[in-house]
């Protein structure tokens, strides 16, 4: 019996990426085929050059030319992961994805959402949970992954200067849930890797709770300069990052949630999970590995 091909839409992003990176192994071993989609050809190279296997999946052009370049692309395909844009379109473009690969015969799609109450009046929020009714109307099988804050933020320009050792924060002192990218990741591939057990389940994602301030205490400790934490309104987020060419409507509602936290009105950013544990069999990543391990971006 072949492998089971698995293929990571979203493969040159964070988490994606990060997945790739868990999944390589078991790829190189023949438990898994691993097949990286792309958008760009010219990000095709890297992946080849470790011998993964690249198909061309554009998401948006189901609006023009209908699901059959996409299913075409999912061929003997059996696993997915599907993880959105930070974009309006993630909506249309998930659609388009679930429903190739129901038209495919996909078994099994692993997304990547957000942590959220079910009632939860936070837009782009609501847009994960839409995307989910449609996948578990699908008849596909499924798993959701809803992670809090990536310890990755806080690698963002917006959010640390190494050279004023200055961190930029929008949530005043109010604590902030955190979870590194690679434990999701490590938390997709083990599902991917035998997904029979995850079908229909939804599992939270968050590892620690901290607020900015005690990130900079930590900081300080790890690399002997003393950082300094510095709160600024939210809108000034929005407006840098959409200087910077980000969706503003899926930033208005980054904005918001900043707005939420800071205020109180969003209790649930601050939950935390034992999923890491008990799904990998390891201990999830703690604040102070994580910036240990990017000490080189906080040292100027």
């Amino acid at each position: 019996m072949s492998a089971p091909s698995v293929l990571v839409l979203g493969a040159t992003g964070r988490t994606g990426g990060a997945l790739v990176d868990q999944l390589v192994d078991a790829h190189r071993e023949g438990e898994v085929t691993l097949i990286a989609a792309v958008r760009r050809p010219e990000a095709a190279a890297a992946f080849t050059e470790r011998g993964i296997e690249t198909r061309h999946v554009d998401l948006d052009s189901a609006e023009r030319h209908g699901l059959a370049p996409i299913v075409a692309a999912l061929r003997d395909v059996r696993r997915v992961f599907l993880a959105s844009g930070y974009d309006v379109r993630m909506l249309s473009q998930a659609k388009a994805a679930i429903d190739a690969a129901r038209l495919a015969g996909v078994d099994h799609l692993v997304h990547l959402g957000v942590h959220a109450e079910p009632d939860t009046t936070v837009v782009h929020y609501g847009w994960h949970q839409l995307v989910e009714a449609h996948l578990a109307r699908s008849g596909l099988g499924h798993t959701n992954l809803h992670p809090t804050a990536f310890m990755q933020n806080l690698l963002m320009p917006v959010m640390s200067d190494p050279e004023s050792a200055v961190l930029t924060h929008y949530i005043g002192d109010a604590p902030t849930s955190w979870v590194d990218a690679d434990d999701i990741a490590a938390v997709a591939a083990t599902i991917l890797r035998s997904p029979e057990e995850h079908d229909g389940r939804s599992y939270g994602l968050g590892t620690e709770v901290a607020t900015i301030k005690g990130v900079a205490a930590i900081l300080t400790e790890l690399t002997g300069r003393t950082w300094r934490h510095a709160a600024r309104e939210p809108g000034e987020f929005l407006a840098a990052v959409t200087a910077a060419g980000a969706d503003p409507v899926y930033m208005d509602c980054v904005r918001n949630v900043f707005e939420r936290i800071r205020d109180g009105s969003l209790p649930e950013a601050a939950a935390t999970f034992d999923t890491v544990e008990r799904i990998t069999k390891r201990p999830a990543t703690s604040l102070r590995t994580f910036l240990d391990r990017h000490r080189e971006h906080f040292t100027a």
